[in-house]
């Protein structure tokens, strides 16, 4: 086997089958016959008589057999390289290391790659501890420029992959700083060698965590960073701000002095350089100070006790530096790109970015100098100037104070409408967009009988426009109709309601295109399904002609399946249908069908997408939403649907990998709801799967969460017959709720274990009701549910939520209610509950209807201690 042709024949030759065949000799290769495999490749990436892209090849496919973005197939493939003799991968890793060295760039890159992929399985077991000694010896000042970037370049793979946490990788934390250290500083003659060395410190930042807070060195490490800033080299200059927005983000709490020394001065400098990629990076920065002060101000909000303590302090770098910054942020906003349909990030959408986030940290203290901007530039001549008002008035909406903001809406709106008939796109682009954004920030500021009808007016004219400005009146559409017609679901008329048929119309037309361009379909489908769900009583019958509207194009769709050409088709076509659902589901829930024709058209239609859906398509999700909604409405006569459906249900649950999995199991709890005690016959086989499922580690923790709430709706739907499965539930809820959070545990484990205690919370609650008629069933069980919502009660971040604390509440006064013999009497002498009733009663950001469920909880407590 000529590794080297075959290698050859995979990357360069012309001839797809030729391709196609190599790289099938290589996977077999690789699987039957792994270590001579491995030494192959190693050969060939060491043969300096081999083309470059050989070489380069054969380092990546050693690279690729030790590392995968797959958690598990990593996990494997670290336990085969540990199992290989000890000489054959010493021979990889010299190999390595020597094609480091090469002065062809990309055979280094490549070797580069794989230094770091070896590393991170053995530098964490403590093994190859002389890989940073020659790294560091390969960056020093005599070596040649090719070997210090490329040892660099491996530096920074390593830590970029590598486990922050892990202590043999952070014990090598010195030398990969000196390492970087000598390549990034000044006295560094080549430019792309202090580049690589300031990649790869922004890579380090979590490894070098205990050197950064020694007061010396983390002054050299800042001075060659800003001396980086200043460099002759664009790339490099960028490359050094963006490690300064990366430094602030890891380490606020030292930048104080470094603020006052240098950071202040050389930041706004950098804004301003022509350079698009400096003043981006610069700008960045200060978007990085700000979302660091926002994150504290948010911190110190959440204190609600001396256990709560924020260890940070907010230096408010943001608010002391805004006379300077921001009108540098404003001005910057008018180099924006001629070419509408160029998104490519560019410094006017930064410091659009930076400036909203200005807002949102110091508040009104950007109202005054943003003011000034706008009324100075709003009627200019040149568009950029007009456009550039418009997205600095849209950017300050969130944060400073809605009364302050209201006034200047009303004076700002007249002339802002008037731009809707601006003769440059970009201007209406973002007037859509700055309306967008004054509907779901300000809402206030809209007068509905001075307003709205300009508004709606020029929203109407917007939808016959370009797609990207037809897109942002669609979001404007949307926030103004969650905002104004909230309470549509219960009120005979909103705000909005004399504009429904209008706007249902020009939305139909906006909708009715080929193409998606600027996702302009999507969004019109998405304005339509909010005008739905907060549809008023004056608006019904609009709804009732609409729906017949949407079943028809997903009709349609059926046919079009039928003629699909290439992949592209195919994605449209997925767009659309599902775009089309989400309405028709929102139709649904807003106006149930009235007879069973209407339930059999939906039904027949639903299963008939299920049936014909495409192979790995992902709209399947969205089907069984709508299926849900159809349940939803025709209550206990859906029981005619389900030996049609219930395969498919099933092929769903039963495949845990699958993302419809967790919309699935959803599913099952709305047919309980919906079936009530007619959903017993099935729930065998649900039960079943959902018990081999939470036994399955490696079923994913979203669908775990959405089982356990399921089992109260189940619970609640089929009451007594429940029993049967008590014992198996009761024990698999017990062993759910001992799972604790630990001091160092990361964010998403905390994350978990809080959606897991909601989702028992939910089940004890269905459960209880479920099992009302079945005290003595449920009495054994009682102990564990107290002591759970005791447990509970203790996690201040929970009983700050109203549907976590409305649940308990509920649990208390059910099992209080369903034993009034005294059984469970010492449970309400427990000062939790009394307390848990008191906040619940005297929170002022409770709702009435809670508070009133707690004082029925109150009265069931005095019945038990009365007993």
């Amino acid at each position: 086997m000529d590794i080297g042709t075959i290698l050859e024949t995979a990357i360069l030759s012309s001839d797809p089958k030729a391709r196609q065949d190599a790289e099938a000799q290589l996977e077999i290769a690789a699987k039957d016959h792994f270590v001579p495999y491995l030494g192959m490749l190693t050969t060939a990436l060491g043969d300096e008589q081999q083309k470059t892209e050989v070489r380069m090849l054969a380092g990546i496919a050693i690279k690729n057999q030790l590392t995968a973005k797959n958690v598990k197939t990593k996990i494997a493939q670290a336990e085969r390289w540990i199992s290989i003799d000890q000489d054959a991968k010493n021979q990889i890793k010299q190999t390595a290391l020597t094609s480091l060295l090469s002065p062809d760039d990309r055979v280094a890159n490549s070797a580069a790659q794989l230094v770091a992929a070896i590393a991170d399985i053995e530098l964490a077991r403590n093994e190859w501890p002389e890989l940073m000694v020659v790294l560091v010896e390969n960056t020093k000042e005599d070596k040649a420029v090719n070997v210090k970037r490329a040892s660099l370049l491996a530096i920074g793979y390593i830590c970029e992959t590598a486990d922050p946490s892990n202590s043999g990788v952070v014990a090598q934390a010195n030398g990969i700083l000196t390492a970087i250290v000598q390549g990034a500083r000044a006295a560094e003659p080549s430019i792309v060698v202090r580049q690589t060395a300031i990649n790869a410190l922004v890579n380090s930042l979590e490894f070098i965590r205990d050197n950064f807070e020694r007061e010396g060195e983390r002054n050299y490490i800042m001075q060659v960073v800003c001396e980086a800033t200043q460099a002759p080299d664009a790339k490099l200059q960028a490359s050094a701000f963006g490690a300064l927005a990366r430094i602030m983000s890891m380490y606020y709490p030292y930048m104080r002095l470094y603020m006052e020394k240098a950071l202040y001065g050389l930041t706004v400098q950098g804004m301003k350089n022509p350079n698009e990629d400096i003043a981006c990076m610069a700008v960045e920065f200060w978007s990085t100070v700000c979302e660091e002060e926002i994150e504290i101000a948010i911190q110190q909000s959440e204190v609600y006790s001396e256990e709560d303590v924020v260890d940070r302090e907010n230096f408010q770098f943001a608010k002391y530096a805004i006379n300077e910054v921001l009108p540098t942020l404003l001005e910057l906003l008018t180099r924006q790109s001629e070419d509408i349909e160029d998104e490519d990030w560019n410094v006017a959408m930064a410091a659009a970015s930076c400036l909203q986030l200005f807002a949102e940290n110091t508040g009104s203290a950007v109202v005054n100098l943003t003011l000034q901007f706008v009324e100075a530039n709003l009627q200019q001549e040149d568009w950029r100037k007009r456009e550039a008002a418009v997205m600095a008035f849209g950017s300050i909406l969130d944060g400073p104070d809605h009364g302050t903001l209201a006034h200047v809406i009303g004076q700002a709106l007249p002339p802002m409408l008037a731009l809707m008939n601006d003769s440059v796109l970009q201007v209406k682009d973002t007037v859509a967009w700055c309306l967008g954004r004054i509907a779901d920030s300000v809402i206030e500021g809209i007068n509905t009988t001075t307003h709205l009808p300009g508004i709606m007016t020029a929203l109407l004219l917007g939808l016959q426009d370009h797609p990207k400005v037809l897109t942002n009146c669609c979001w404007t559409l949307i926030n103004l109709t969650e905002q104004l017609g909230q309470e549509g679901p219960y009120a005979q008329t909103t705000p909005i309601s004399p504009y429904y048929n209008a706007v249902l119309q020009a939305l139909l037309r906006a909708s009715d295109r080929a193409d998606n361009e600027h996702s302009s379909r999507t969004s019109a489908y998405e304005a339509l399904g909010t005008l739905v769900a907060c549809s008023a009583g004056d608006t019904l019958n609009l709804v009732t002609e609409l729906s017949l509207v949407i079943v028809e194009r997903l009709e349609t769709t059926l046919v079009m399946q039928t003629q699909l050409v290439g992949m592209d088709d195919r994605t449209n076509l997925e767009e659309l249908q599902i775009s089309l659902l989400s309405v028709l589901t929102n139709i649904i829930r807003r106006v149930s069908p009235s007879d069973r024709n209407s339930s059999d058209r939906l039904m027949t239609l639903l299963l008939n997408m299920l049936q014909q859906k495409l192979p790995n398509s992902l709209i399947e999700e969205d089907i069984f939403i709508a299926i849900g909604a159809v349940a939803g409405a025709a209550q206990e006569n859906f029981d005619v649907y389900l030996a049609a459906f219930i395969p498919y249900l099933m092929k769903a649950l039963e495949d845990p990998d699958s993302p419809t999995c967790n919309t699935a199991v959803g599913l099952v709890a709305d047919l309980a709801v919906a079936l009530g005690p007619k959903i017993e016959p099935n729930c065998d086989m649900f039960m079943n799967i959902f018990l081999t499922n939470l036994q399955n580690t490696s079923v994913r923790r979203d669908v775990k969460v959405s089982i356990l709430s399921c089992f109260g709706d189940i619970a609640s739907a089929i009451g007594s017959y429940f029993e049967k499965y008590m014992a198996i539930v009761m024990q698999v809820l017990v062993q759910a709720s001992s799972l604790r959070k630990e001091s160092d545990s990361p964010y998403d484990m905390i994350d978990y274990i809080h959606q897991l205690r909601e989702a028992i919370i939910d089940a004890y609650a269905g459960i209880v009701q479920g099992m009302r008629d079945k005290p003595d069933a449920l009495l054994p069980y009682v102990q564990s549910i107290f002591g759970f919502l005791s447990l509970v009660h203790t996690n201040q971040s929970m009983i700050r939520t109203e549907s976590v604390v409305r649940s308990i509440i509920g649990i208390i006064g059910d099992i209080a209610d369903i034993y009034k013999n005294g059984e469970v009497k010492q449970y309400y002498k427990d000062d939790w509950i009394t307390d848990l009733i008191r906040k619940a009663r005297q929170d002022r950001t409770f709702s009435a209807g809670l508070k009133e469920t707690a004082k029925w909880a109150r009265e069931q407590q005095k019945m038990q201690l009365a007993l």
